[in-house]
């Protein structure tokens, strides 16, 4: 069955190929949490960079195309650290986006 994603959802990921790497990193470690500098290991960035995409920072980063803002990655707090996990909807999404562009990478 289709799934429709928010437009929101698919500019932001178009605009930022960290935003996808972040994205796909938490689904590879569903459904544990990490934290920022592991993150920024793991992806290749610096961590203000990853912070930016995660939950928006300043000009650079806007706030409403991060990826806490859209649902897709929560923050939690934990005894004054903070971890950062895939919620159920980004899941989704990442799943469905595998298999949309798995599907339309035969006509390219």
């Amino acid at each position: 069955m289709a799934m429709m994603i928010d437009p929101h959802i698919l500019r932001s990921l178009h605009r930022s190929e960290l935003r996808k790497r972040i994205l796909l990193y938490l689904h590879d470690i569903y459904p544990s949490a990490t934290y920022l500098s592991e993150i920024a290991r793991v992806v290749g960035s610096d961590p203000s960079n990853v912070r930016g995409a995660l939950v928006g920072l300043g000009n650079r980063y806007n706030g409403e195309s991060s990826l806490v803002y859209l649902g897709l990655v929560e923050e939690i707090n934990n005894n004054g650290f903070k971890y950062y996990r895939l919620t159920e909807y980004g899941k989704r999404i990442v799943e469905h986006l595998k298999e949309y562009y798995r599907y339309y990478r035969k006509f390219m």
